[in-house]
């Protein structure tokens, strides 16, 4: 086990920071699939609600349904979940490339010992990249989607700069300010090659998702297959098996690049 995945030596190229995310992700996958999974499936709670229901959970999610309280419910206990699991994934990973011996619940324990400073985190950096948003849902109506649009390019800034914010909390053990700041300072100069890796790794998960949807509906097309609920089934499960692998790759891909953000702070200090 090479102790140089994290932290790294020197700073990377660009091809030698791929390298080093398809090295951890290699060697942490197993270990943290279980937990990506559960994550998947907590943050779709209140999805699968409002299908019992009979309700289309793009239409009636609660985030425009404030009338229903289970929902609301599901969907922040899915959320709150979600965060903490791919925390811990993170934590995992960070033990495994550091060549350091992982214990089966030592980084769950860890993330939940830190679970009031994460949820702080989220939602200070959710609103502080929400914010440039409100300007254009107060226009009206007929510029709202206009408004979006060009507050977009701000809010992505922000959101990539305030990214490495979770790992200075349980990495760097940083606190909720400083975590924040420090997540700007290793980004500013850097952002767009950040913008890039994470460009590249979510277009990597999404054509993997879309082709295997793609492969399991033309298998069940091309069988004559009458379920629609188990061909859908299928789909599902096999869409969630890509996405829990995918979210362990996005893990990966950010702690390699936290790292070596790090290194080049470190060496132009």
């Amino acid at each position: 086990m090479p102790n140089a995945l994290y932290p790294p030596l020197k700073p990377r190229s660009f091809g030698e920071l791929l390298d080093a995310v398809l090295q951890i992700f290699r060697l942490s996958l197993l270990k943290c699939l279980p937990y990506a999974t559960i994550a998947l499936i907590a943050e779709q709670l209140s999805a699968f609600y409002y299908v019992s229901r009979g309700r289309l959970p793009l239409f009636d999610s609660p985030m425009v349904d404030g009338n229903d309280p289970v929902g609301i419910t599901l969907y922040g206990v899915g959320t709150l979940i979600f965060l903490m699991l791919s925390v811990t994934i993170l934590l995992r990973q960070a033990s495994i490339a550091a060549g350091r011996p992982v214990k089966d619940s030592a980084d769950l324990l860890d993330t939940l010992k830190r679970a009031p400073a994460i949820v702080a985190i989220a939602l200070l950096g959710g609103a502080a990249a929400a914010v440039f948003m409100l300007p254009a849902l107060a226009l009206a109506p007929a510029y709202r989607i206009a408004g979006v649009i060009v507050m977009l390019a701000p809010t992505i800034y922000v959101y990539i700069a305030l990214s490495f914010s979770l790992p200075a909390l349980v990495l760097a053990r940083k606190g909720v300010l400083a975590s924040l700041a420090y997540s700007f300072r290793l980004v500013r100069g850097n952002w767009w090659r950040v913008a890039g890796t994470y460009a590249v790794g979510l277009t990597v998960i999404l054509t993997l998702s879309t082709l295997v949807v793609t492969v399991v509906s033309m298998a069940f097309s091309d069988s004559g297959a009458d379920d629609v609920a188990i061909a859908r089934a299928f789909t599902y499960a096999a869409t969630l098996a890509v996405l829990a692998i995918g979210l362990t790759l996005f893990s990966a891909l950010t702690l390699a690049l936290f790292g070596d953000l790090q290194i080049r702070k470190s060496s132009a200090d």
